[in-house]
């Protein structure tokens, strides 16, 4: 079984935080169809429609979700069995719209705008606008690379993104 793990505060020192990454057929066929649906379409699909893609019950496909939700593969909407986020990719309108053919996907924050053109090895456009005082924000990517020189500000160190990854 895969594992990641991460470095967590415990009293008086630091201790290593596992998480358990699914380790199964099926968790790897949602995972990558879960990706080729925000790839082909720029929008996340429904359980149901994973379970008729994949010929299985929509109530494993629901514990597969939770499963890479929990190995934070993925991550649920609050409350439910609805896929919010497989970064690099929003389920949700955001203020980072990556334009590539025709398609128009929702990136969660700017480095994940850079990974939507990492992801499609493709260029890009993405204008946006600096959280902090609006100015406009061109993170379009043009032969792999970023076509401004614009400067990225993480508000949260990366090794707490988990900690409140909406907020991210």
């Amino acid at each position: 079984m895969n594992h990641t793990g991460r470095l967590t505060r415990s009293g008086s020192g630091l201790r290593r935080k596992m998480w358990r990454m699914p380790d199964s057929r099926l968790h790897d066929a949602v995972r990558i169809y879960i990706y080729r649906q925000f790839i082909e379409t720029g929008h996340a699909i429904g359980a149901g429609d994973i379970a008729r893609a994949l010929n299985c019950h929509a109530a494993e496909i629901e514990q597969a979700l939770v499963d890479l939700a929990d190995a934070h593969t993925i991550v649920l909407a609050p409350g439910t069995r609805s896929i919010w986020m497989a970064h690099p990719f929003s389920a949700v309108p955001t203020p980072y719209t990556v334009h590539r053919g025709g398609i128009s996907y929702w990136a969660n924050c700017a480095w994940d705008a850079l990974g939507i053109a990492a992801m499609l090895q493709r260029d890009t456009e993405c204008l946006c606008q600096c959280p902090d005082c609006n100015q406009r924000i061109d993170l379009s990517v043009n032969d792999g690379r970023v076509s401004s020189d614009a400067v990225v500000h993480f508000v949260v160190p990366p090794r707490r993104f988990w900690d409140n990854v909406a907020y991210t």
